[in-house]
């Protein structure tokens, strides 16, 4: 069952009232953001057009974004944190100051599972496959698939310790088997696999360009490919796989709160969320479909991703990960 079907009729009605509520600004607001560029290049505009407030964007890994701010933190220099994996926020709760979008009730109620964030995007974790590339070798079709050896040094993976969604797609296997202890099996297999990316953008191009055949990525990054003529097929771990959302999130103690709160109702408000949608991404409010060339969320195994687990246990399971990778080496 699609994680939207939940979305009652009444929160329909409300989200179409709302509709693109933005209060006008003006001035300045420091965005800090791991978004794909796509995203910055068409929603940015839209929120300098719509508010009159500049927008000046630094954009990283969401590592190198949370070192930033921790560093920051007596003097902060950011507003907002746009698209990083949500458990950076929920983990460092003191960077951050708790926000209630304006758009709330036209958001999907099962994305919303934290006070200190807003849901940006539903991101749907996958398989972006160069089938010209694997040769005899046949598709992989699950993740204990990616663990077995004949795809040794095969598969693009973006490194757990630096990219948020690599992170997400790590603790999704290790939550995805009946215990801890079997979900590492497999991913020790996998990683052994893996060539390994400092960049999470950079996994789809490398299966797109023929450089690896297998990829573990984001359902949007290896749709734009796909969409582009290229030789990229879309693959779902028949096991199940992440269901998520991304988060941004208002710096605790910005420079410019109201403009970072203008900016955070505008990335969530209607008319960006279309633009989420047309990019390949699933948005996160009840009354914007999907991109028509994804399927439907009904037909995707959920594994049921824990995020309060995962930002938990995160610090040992990066030490964990980078251990072994120093083992590998």
């Amino acid at each position: 069952m699609s994680i939207f079907s939940k979305a009652t009729i009444s929160g329909a009605v409300l989200a179409l009232a709302l509709g693109a509520t933005t209060a006008l600004a003006d001035g300045v607001v420091t965005v800090y953001t791991a978004a794909p560029q796509n995203f910055i290049d068409s929603i940015v505009p839209g929120f300098e057009k719509a508010t009159g407030t500049k927008v000046e964007i630094i954009k990283a890994g969401s590592g190198e974004l949370l070192n930033r701010l921790r560093a920051e933190s007596p003097s902060p220099v950011a507003d907002v944190l746009w698209s990083v994996d949500a458990t950076t926020v929920d983990f460092n709760p003191e960077l951050f100051k708790a926000y209630k979008s304006v758009h709330d009730a036209a958001l999907v109620p099962e994305l919303k599972v934290s006070e200190m964030w807003n849901p940006f995007t539903a991101i749907v974790f996958a398989l972006a496959v160069n089938e010209e590339q694997l040769g005899d070798l046949p598709v992989p079709a699950s993740w204990a698939d990616l663990a077995k050896p004949e795809y040794d040094d095969l598969i693009s993976s973006a490194r757990a310790d630096k990219s948020g969604s690599a992170f997400i797609q790590f603790a999704t296997v290790l939550q995805t088997y009946e215990t801890e202890e079997k979900g590492w099996e497999i991913y020790k297999g996998m990683l052994s696999n893996f060539v390994l990316s400092g960049s999470s953008g950079a996994v789809p191009r490398f299966v797109n360009d023929g450089e690896l055949p297998i990829g573990v990525t984001m359902e949007d990054a290896a749709l734009r490919y796909k969409l582009g003529g290229g030789p990229v097929s879309i693959v779902y771990p028949s096991e199940g796989t992440a269901i998520a959302p991304d988060a941004v999130a208002l710096i605790a103690k910005a420079p410019h709160e109201d403009n970072a709160k203008s900016f955070i109702d505008y990335v969530v408000s209607e008319e960006a969320q279309k633009m989420v949608a047309e990019e390949g991404r699933r948005p996160v409010r009840v009354d914007v479909a999907s991109n028509e060339n994804l399927v439907p969320l009904s037909e995707i195994k959920s594994m049921g991703y824990d995020f309060g687990w995962a930002a938990k246990e995160r610090a040992r399971l990066v030490k964990e990960w980078s251990d072994i990778v120093l083992d590998l080496q």
